[in-house]
């Protein structure tokens, strides 16, 4: 599955880096693409194996606000 978070805090690409790292970190996230410019976190998951509930968690981690 894929799953979109529009997130707000990411200033330059070394944002994109943590974010994208953390995600790649959890058992389940197979694919991350992300833009600072855009405010947009792609997600490409297991179900079974983890939820947005705890990706969107992990962002809210490094700093960012996952906005609804």
């Amino acid at each position: 599955m894929k799953k979109e978070f529009r997130v707000s805090g990411m200033r330059c690409t070394g944002c994109e880096i943590l974010v994208k790292e953390a995600l790649q970190e959890l058992d389940g996230v197979d694919a991350v693409r992300v833009s600072f410019a855009d405010g947009i976190v792609e997600v490409g998951y297991d179900p079974s194996m983890i939820s947005p509930a705890a990706m969107s968690a992990v962002i809210e981690e490094q700093g960012f606000k996952v906005l609804e």
